[in-house]
């Protein structure tokens, strides 16, 4: 029997299964829809106006698109790293090559040039804009070693793309000039989300933990990153209410809110204190599995928190709502 080698095999079979591993569609495409469709539901609430489908969709893409571009940046900052450490991830496994997966980041930045330009040429500026940022997060700000050194500014200067992904979906959906000042709850909710998304993901159980891969619980200890967990829930939270303030719908989410925090502070109290239980899955953050503590909860309230405040637009008409 002839074995084929990884690069041997068709490419676009390779690029498939290299998604499959590294960026999976059925994990991060429906929080990425939840994400892009708050945004474009929020501008609409805020203006007054019907979210526009046209909107949704382009704004889908084009965030989707963005969020592949980081993952692709990664596999190039990260390449020295895997190759030592995690050889069992797609490129220094020989899965894919660097090479074609530039290749392909060439696409997807092309394809979200066009989507954006045909769904509303006036969000071109915010396209370069986002552009910009993310080749500087690329570039590590040209001080690579001094935020290496320094974790939490690494994460929190990196997390600003994603108030920019969502500047981008809202001038989808706005025409006229963009109302920042009453955006500015919004986003700041957007990179709350963020926050708590990136704690979670690197908040794994001491089993978990992988030389020469570096994670918060790492590098600060369990019930430390737990607690910043818990400081960046308490941000998403009251962000959360005044974004929601502002398009009359503080009172609604609060209802939703109030006892998923709750749920969130009871889940922890025993980790802070120092018990926590025993982890179900060693699995790494390299595995693909989702397997830190904190990453469930966290899913369900950003999805709560979203739909809360920018879905109603879209569900409100269907079920009969205002």
């Amino acid at each position: 029997m002839v074995v084929v080698a990884p690069l041997q095999a068709p490419l676009l079979r390779r690029l498939w299964r290299y998604q499959a591993e590294r960026f999976p569609l059925q994990r991060h495409g429906p929080l990425i829809l939840v994400f892009s469709g708050a945004a474009v539901g929020y501008g609409a609430r805020l203006s007054g106006r019907a979210p526009h489908p046209a909107a949704l969709a382009a704004a889908f893409l084009a965030v989707l698109l963005q969020f592949l571009l980081m993952r692709l940046a990664d596999e190039f900052k990260d390449a020295d790293d895997d190759r030592r450490w995690r050889p069992e991830r797609a490129v220094p496994r020989g899965l894919v090559s660097l090479r074609e997966l530039a290749g392909l980041g060439l696409l997807a930045a092309l394809l979200q040039l066009a989507v954006v330009a045909a769904a509303a040429p006036v969000a071109l500026p915010l396209l370069a804009a986002l552009w910009g940022y993310f080749l500087l997060m690329g570039a590590e700000f040209f001080r690579r070693r001094w935020l290496r050194a320094r974790p939490a500014l690494y994460g929190l200067s990196h997390l600003l793309i994603v108030p920019l992904m969502a500047l981008l979906a809202l001038r989808l959906q706005l025409d006229g000039p963009l109302p920042l000042p009453a955006l500015l709850p919004f986003l700041l909710c957007c990179y709350a989300g963020a926050m708590l998304i990136e704690l979670s993901r690197k908040s794994l159980w001491p089993a978990a933990e992988r030389p020469g891969v570096e994670t918060y619980s790492a590098v600060w200890g369990f019930r430390a990153a737990v607690a910043l967990w818990l400081v960046a829930l308490l941000l998403a939270a009251a962000t959360a209410l005044v974004a929601a303030a502002a398009i009359q719908q503080a009172a609604a989410l609060a209802l939703v809110l109030g006892p998923l925090l709750l749920v969130g502070l009871l889940r922890v109290t025993p980790w802070l204190m120092g018990r926590p239980p025993l982890p179900r899955s060693a699995a790494g953050p390299s595995s693909g599995t989702a397997a830190g503590p904190l990453e469930g909860f966290t899913a369900l309230w950003i999805l709560a928190t979203y739909v809360g405040l920018g879905w109603w637009p879209w569900i409100g008409p269907a079920l009969g709502g205002a």
